[in-house]
């Protein structure tokens, strides 16, 4: 496959839908901010991909976040995808080296998934996923079994270094409106589809991994979409984190030292924001110098 791009199919006598991705430098500089053990690196991969996958299925301009925090081990867990098909992650996490294994349900399974979906107009959508099956791929395959109540498989896959991600979804009925007969297709497919592995998924291009799975199905591959690091940090966002501490907190620490310094833990970018800085960057100008 093409290394960091999105590529859409579509069955040509099914009502269904489906995508691939692959992350290579993307993946890497989603994580070269801060030095993380390798179960870390793994899972958000994995995130990176899932992330990538779901913002494909929606038609928004904005962004879409998956989150999980509040654990043991590891506090925070996220990975985030815009419409512009831009990504980046972030984890917050202790006692995990790189010779722990990257076991989801150890680590992330007394968890709550949240699946956040940001349009730049109109409300916020947020909805919890219990993290209860064994991996993150069939947690989302029951997330998008109670939203859309259409057959969804996903496949996931990372190493730390490549990551991967599949997801063959139905659509509502046009082509076939037998309930039976759908049921019958969606198994036929999501088989099929089931027999696809990482190794191939790094190694064949799009139309050859479409054809070794549906070698006899007619299938529509439309040209690959770049997918990239990007973050969307500023001077302005850090400012308002600030600001939404409340006055008498934010006064406490600017009575402390006069200028505060924030680093993006997406990213590492840092800023540095004195009283006038903030108020400046509130009002929507800039301080003068």
């Amino acid at each position: 496959m093409q290394s960091d791009s999105s590529s859409r199919f579509l069955m040509a006598n099914a009502d269904l839908r489906g995508y691939l991705l692959q992350l290579n430098e993307t993946y890497a500089d989603s994580l070269s901010a801060t030095d993380y053990p390798l179960p870390i690196r793994i899972l958000l991969g994995e995130f990176l991909a899932a992330a990538a996958l779901l913002s494909e299925t929606i038609k928004f301009k904005g962004r879409l976040l998956l989150q999980v925090k509040g654990l043991e081990k590891i506090t925070l867990l996220a990975a985030e995808a815009s419409s512009e098909r831009s990504l980046r992650c972030v984890a917050r996490f202790q006692d995990l080296s790189d010779g722990d294994a990257p076991d989801f349900e150890a680590l992330l399974g007394d968890g709550t998934l949240v699946v956040t979906i940001e349009p730049e107009h109109g409300e916020r959508y947020q909805s919890l996923v219990p993290l209860t099956a064994p991996n993150l791929a069939q947690c989302l395959e029951f997330y998008f079994g109670q939203s859309d109540q259409l057959g969804t498989q996903i496949m996931l896959h990372s190493d730390g270094e490549t990551a991967t991600g599949f997801l063959l979804q139905q659509l509502p009925a046009q082509l076939e409106t037998d309930k039976t007969k759908r049921a019958d297709q969606w198994q036929h497919f999501s088989i099929l589809a089931g027999t696809l592995t990482h190794a191939e998924q790094i190694a064949l291009s799009e139309a050859a991994l479409l054809k070794r799975l549906f070698v006899e199905d007619a299938v529509e591959l439309f040209p690959p979409k770049a997918l990239r690091f990007a973050c969307t940090c500023s001077r302005t966002r850090m400012a308002n984190a600030l600001i939404a501490l409340g006055e008498a907190e934010l006064q406490s620490l600017l009575a402390e030292q006069t200028e505060l310094t924030l680093n993006c833990e997406f990213c590492g970018a840092q800023y540095e924001l004195d009283g006038e800085a903030i108020a400046a960057e509130a009002r929507g100008d800039r301080p003068a110098h």
